[in-house]
């Protein structure tokens, strides 16, 4: 078990046995126990274990093999103790085969994605929710659309369904990014605290699905219980409008992803950059939980591939949200900037102008990144450092330099930023979410 979802999941199970009259699950034991009537027979651990294992779980009396094979001083056999060194292997070729992928293939195809206006942000929701619909999410959002289609639905009611999540997602979003606009102090501070703290967290989470660390429940980190009631309720309800308001009630479900996007959402200050943020992250959960809806079943993605390369994707996310955290922070060592003191990135060259008075670089916004996303000049002479804004929505219409306290809005064409280096070293940038990342290569 990873979350309370999945307490719920088995409790839904071993309440409908005949005869029991009490059922208890725990998550932080991780065991269940039912109690029965006195003239009800046993639960068939079988049969039982048929019904659990669709979604992924097994039960073992207590007692049972799974306690007997361990040796009497209780210490783990051999292959228990070897087992992190196979799964540390496993996970590495995970991250090596969701790394190529991203640079030989989505690497290409960003260049033919036609010019948007909210740029990367809106596409690394996308992506964010389609990684959102394939792990913790898909217990408690997978679960709710399970149960509601535990009975027969019609297409029309399914699509309804699905209608409804995605209008509520998009109105969410609006009103978030109009909260976010009204409350004062919302700055790219509170973007970097924000990416820095969910970078952590999705840190844990994806070396939990890598099988490397336990679970964010596991250490204590959970969500109340009683925020799905509301979904329940709506779930059992058979109105006309039932299947409209069970997809917008996936809204409020908790899950960790959709909050995350829903406090980029509140932190855009923007009521139209928060409705398409959180329509991109519903859209990208669309597939997956549409299948769900058809097919009835999340047991093909409880395979083990699966659960890896999600882990890996959400581990590469971790790094990003780190990573732009502590840029928008200020920070002066980031793991972007560590990891490019160990390869060589091509630097545009500063060129002199005016008599050496003046220092010029250029740099093209387009497409969610910076190029050159390095750019050298020399310490102590001032820099005229050229913009050209071909794509500047969403994150990468703000630019933010934080040791320098330079924070920009960008428009589209030209844009000048003017300042002097005064130290040697390496100076962040960075959109004002820290989605978009580059730096100056200060010389001497």
């Amino acid at each position: 078990m990873t979350c309370h979802s999945c307490e719920k999941v088995i409790g839904n199970i071993l309440k409908d046995l005949p005869g029991v009259e009490e059922f208890e699950v725990s998550l932080k034991q991780g065991r269940a126990g039912v109690r029965m009537r006195d003239d009800a027979k046993n639960p068939d651990l079988a049969a039982l274990n048929s019904k659990l294992g669709a979604h992924g779980y097994v039960l073992t009396p207590e007692g049972g093999e799974r306690t007997a094979a361990r040796p009497a001083d209780c210490r783990l056999p051999t292959i228990h103790r070897n087992r992190f060194s196979t799964r540390l292997r496993h996970a590495l070729v995970a991250l090596f085969a969701v790394g190529a992928a991203s640079v030989f293939i989505l690497g290409p195809l960003r260049s033919l994605v036609p010019n948007v206006s909210a740029g990367a942000s809106i596409g690394a929701l996308l992506v964010f929710g389609l990684v959102a619909s394939v792990s913790s999410c898909l217990a408690t959002t997978g679960g709710f659309l399970l149960a509601y289609n535990g009975k027969p639905r019609s297409n029309r009611q399914l699509l309804a369904v699905h209608a409804g999540r995605l209008a509520a997602f998009l109105a969410g979003g609006a009103l978030l990014g109009l909260i976010g606009r009204s409350i004062p102090g919302v700055s790219e501070s509170l973007y970097g605290v924000l990416a820095l703290g969910l970078g952590i967290i999705f840190l844990v989470m994806g070396l939990h699905m890598l099988e490397l660390s336990p679970s964010l429940a596991k250490l204590g980190l959970t969500l109340p219980k009683n925020m799905s009631k509301l979904g329940d309720r709506m779930s059992s309800s058979e109105g006309r409008a039932a299947p409209f308001l069970v997809g917008a009630v996936t809204f409020a479900l908790p899950c960790g992803f959709t909050q995350t996007a829903q406090a980029l959402a509140l932190a855009s200050g923007s009521p139209m950059t928060g409705m398409l943020l959180m329509g991109a992250f519903a859209l990208g959960t669309l597939p997956v939980l549409a299948g769900l809806s058809i097919f009835g079943t999340v047991k093909a993605l409880k395979y083990r591939a699966v659960k890896l390369a999600t882990g890996a994707v959400l581990s590469f996310f971790a790094f990003g949200q780190i990573d732009g955290g502590l840029t928008v922070l200020g920070s002066p060592v980031t793991p972007g900037s560590l990891f490019a003191s160990w390869t060589s990135q091509a630097a545009q060259q500063a060129i002199p102008v005016a008599n050496a008075q003046e220092q010029l670089v250029r740099m093209t916004v387009a497409y969610g990144t910076y190029s050159p996303r390095v750019l050298t000049v020399k310490k102590g002479v001032p820099v005229r450092w050229e913009i050209d804004g071909q794509d500047v929505g969403g994150c990468a219409r703000s630019l933010v330099v934080p040791k320098y306290g330079i924070r920009r809005n960008l428009t589209p064409g030209l844009n000048v930023i003017q300042f002097t280096p005064k130290d040697a070293g390496t100076i962040p940038f960075s959109c004002g979410m820290g989605m978009i990342r580059g730096s100056f290569n200060v010389t001497d």
